[in-house]
């Protein structure tokens, strides 16, 4: 079940649930058993601004919502890393839609945004040393790179990816909506 829904969160580090539910405009937030039997369609209720926190996997925690304005997400990023004091990092990438995007954010300032959906690049905002280098060894590469290596090498650097998590063992998670 998680892995179905890694291609679009926000990792953030070194911070309680309850901080982070804190600098969020909920209308509600409820904990609840991540597990098999959850209802998927809770996150794709669109008129509605839904999320899961899923609290302190490693030094990270895991926010997923169902807003998909690339620039309302930078915003978002941006707002919970200043409130917090910490890192934020969002990612994005769907193969269907040949798109993927992501920001990373550190107390409120922005490091690096970038988007790109067919090989139309969006937004390209700050730089990384990191990604540089990154894309640096894909240019090495013999032939043209494939335009998903970029997310991927850079998302298993930055924070430990949420599929570590067992699909198959129930995940104490909180869902709520933004107001």
């Amino acid at each position: 079940m998680i892995n179905t829904l890694i291609n679009h969160h926000f990792c953030i580090k070194g911070s309680a649930a309850k901080e982070i539910l804190s600098v969020l405009n909920t209308s509600f937030s409820e904990e609840f058993l991540f597990d098999s039997t959850f209802a998927s369609g809770f996150l794709f209720e669109e008129t509605q601004k839904r999320f899961l926190l899923f609290d302190k996997i490693n030094e990270w925690n895991y926010l997923i919502w169902n807003v998909w304005d690339f620039e309302e997400t930078k915003k978002q990023a941006l707002f919970i890393s200043e409130k917090l004091n910490t890192q934020v990092y969002y990612f994005f990438i769907d193969p269907y839609i040949c798109t993927l995007r992501w920001v990373l954010a550190d107390k409120g300032k922005l490091i690096r945004s970038y988007y790109e959906s067919h090989n139309n690049v969006l937004d390209d905002e700050g730089s990384f040393e990191i990604e540089d280098q990154i894309r640096t060894e894909l240019k090495k590469q013999d032939g043209k790179e494939f335009w998903e290596d970029k997310f991927w090498l850079l998302y298993e650097k930055m924070c430990p990816p949420i599929e570590v998590m067992n699909s198959y063992e129930s995940i104490a998670a909180i869902k709520g909506e933004l107001i």
